[in-house]
């Protein structure tokens, strides 16, 4: 539906919604929903509510880029200040667009599928489904930069290993994942997206492609054809030039249908709509609170 919170409205009795439950939603941890809902009660605090939750997400995806650490844990016995290294990852950081309103409506769980292209997408069929949204080849390779950290289930790649290996796909490259996410597994294991950096947000997912190691059909296709191929090399070669470019495309996209002035709402909850009766009995708590706390 856009830029709108819509994905943090739970279902009813606190259950998954029809957008939370769609499967290209599943992957998203509920604790990243509770430390979305944590930030906006420090910043409601801090400000009153005057921001949203939408607003709340798309500063949150900047910092998370921004400010990824890799977590190191050293084996040996040692003092707790010295049981975890933070390094930087250095990724982009981008001035980002607010003044947004938190959506009253969920999307369907067809509206989800139709919205999120799956991993078993083509580059044509990527192009196909962003042109109308106004993202360009060079916006849809910057976007699927974000695939340089994180974790991906097998389910979702195992068909370019099983029965038969993906032809693009590099021979130790796929013997590796095939130990990792063997054919019979009762439990749906995990692998890192990007095989060289994992913890670090740069450009080496594109080495990746480069190499015929990319995870999805998507990440490996951009590599494959030759409307995108450049785009891919480019990155791959110069990292500033990456950062500059997912930076336009996370703002472009953080732009998408959004509500503003009057439009939708701002939460009192991430996670519910607070209009109505419930809208003003949250506002007067949270009055009454910040009175009780001068005391």
């Amino acid at each position: 539906q856009g830029c709108d919170g819509s994905v943090l409205l739970s279902g009813s009795a606190g259950g998954p919604s029809e957008e939370q439950g769609a499967p290209p939603n599943l992957s998203l941890r509920q604790e990243a929903f509770r430390i979305i809902e944590d930030l906006r009660a420090r910043v409601h605090k801090q400000c009153g509510r005057v921001v949203s939750c939408s607003d709340i997400l798309a500063v949150a995806a900047r910092d998370s880029v921004a400010l990824v650490y890799t977590y190191i844990f050293f084996t040996r016995p040692q003092p707790c200040s010295n049981l975890i290294r933070y390094d930087n990852s250095g990724g982009p950081n981008y001035r980002v667009p607010l003044g947004r309103r938190d959506g009253l409506t969920l999307a369907t769980r067809a509206a989800t599928l139709d919205n999120l292209p799956p991993p078993t997408a083509t580059t044509g069929q990527l192009l196909t489904a962003l042109a109308p949204k106004n993202f360009d080849p060079t916006d849809v390779v910057a976007l699927s930069g974000g695939h340089t950290i994180g974790i991906s289930h097998c389910s979702s790649f195992t068909r370019r290993l099983y029965p038969s290996q993906d032809a693009t796909m590099d021979k130790t490259f796929a013997n590796n994942l095939k130990a990792a996410c063997p054919q019979a597994a009762a439990v749906d294991g995990t692998v890192n997206m990007d095989i060289r950096s994992p913890n670090l947000f740069d450009n080496k997912y594109y080495v990746d492609l480069m190499n015929r190691q990319g995870l999805f059909t998507s990440d490996q296709d951009l590599y494959t054809d030759s409307r995108t191929r450049g785009i891919v090399t480019g990155f791959a070669i110069n990292q500033s030039l990456f950062y500059e470019k997912f930076a336009v495309a996370m703002v472009k996209m953080g732009q998408l249908s959004v509500l503003t002035g009057s439009q939708g709402e701002i939460r009192g909850n991430c996670s519910r709509r607070s209009t109505g009766v419930e809208s003003v009995l949250e506002s007067a708590v949270e009055e009454a609170v910040e009175i009780l706390a001068g005391f």
